[in-house]
């Protein structure tokens, strides 16, 4: 046996079992990290307008285009033009979006990830520009989270936000909409 007695093999089997609890610790750490950049990365919308604010592009994760909206003044030019200004406003919105994205992957994987490093060279190349313009304007640009929805029809009296493990709880019935809502559209209005 290896060890002088059974003091040195206690105190060696206190350490390997301290360095399995901190594994246990690093691992949920990064489990939770992981999480948050899934959540961060579903939520992510970047807002991106024309110089003449005539197009505007709402883009998110993956280079998803998620509306494009033209202004009634964009129509004034030639339809080659606002083809021009759409196809630069969506490159700029999605060029934007990964720039963001790679900063959400690079804050979860932590500094050994190159992500962000490679995404701003290759942008950089592609647009011909430089890395240290695109951390400018990367340092002016926001990852736009949306919060979550508030339920106003919730009833929180009972909750007990401190405990790990809510109550199941019977979904409550949606609130019903009358016609004097205002957001209330009576879909047999014009039948």
């Amino acid at each position: 046996m290896p060890y002088g007695s059974h003091g040195d093999l206690i105190d060696h089997l206190h350490r390997k079992l301290g360095e399995a609890e901190q594994r246990k610790r690093d691992g949920a750490r990064r489990m939770a990290a992981l999480t948050q950049m899934k959540d961060q990365l579903s939520a992510l919308s970047v807002t991106v307008s024309s110089p003449d604010r005539s197009v505007t592009v709402v883009a998110g994760a993956g280079g998803g285009v998620r509306s494009v909206r033209v202004s009634q003044d964009a129509l004034d030019g030639s339809a080659i033009q606002l083809s021009s200004t759409i196809t630069s406003t969506i490159h700029e919105a999605v060029a934007a979006a990964a720039r963001q994205q790679a900063v959400i992957v690079q804050e979860a994987l932590g500094e050994q990830s190159t992500v962000l490093e490679s995404v701003l060279q290759t942008q950089a190349e592609a647009f011909g520009t430089t890395v240290a313009d695109l951390k400018a304007k990367l340092a002016d640009e926001r990852p736009v989270v949306p919060p979550r929805p508030i339920d106003q029809g919730a009833d929180f009296t009972e909750e007990d936000f401190l405990d790990e493990r809510p109550e199941e709880r019977p979904a409550q019935p949606a609130p019903r909409r009358e016609a004097g809502d205002e957001d209330y559209i009576d879909p047999f209005a014009d039948a």
